[in-house]
């Protein structure tokens, strides 16, 4: 179970590794929507990466950039996200910019 662990003064829900994180570049208030996953994300020398579950699809996901800047795996995450959810017949906006969807 997600507990507050290390993270309680911040009111990081932390467990096992894994956090209860907001993938969204903007406020998303509905912690089950699209906008929200339990994963874990880092970085360290020559690259960065985001990966999770999304519980609102039943789905994991795993991205990896050759570059320690961790902003573009979070952006190619989100992305990712918004395009899954246009494959599902879902259009939403979580403020990462827009993703082509070929159909």
């Amino acid at each position: 179970p997600m507990t507050v662990g290390w993270g309680k003064s911040i009111h990081l829900r932390y467990g096992a590794g894994l956090m209860a994180s907001q993938l969204a570049f903007r406020p998303v208030l509905n912690r089950t929507g699209w906008g929200f996953y339990e994963g874990h994300g880092g970085e360290t020398y020559g690259f960065s990466s985001s990966q999770g579950f999304l519980p609102v699809a039943q789905a994991a996901f795993s991205v990896a950039t050759n570059t320690d800047n961790v902003t573009y795996s979070a952006v190619a995450a989100c992305r990712m996200v918004v395009a899954l959810a246009a494959s599902r017949g879902e259009y939403i906006d979580l403020g990462c910019g827009r993703s082509t969807v070929l159909v």
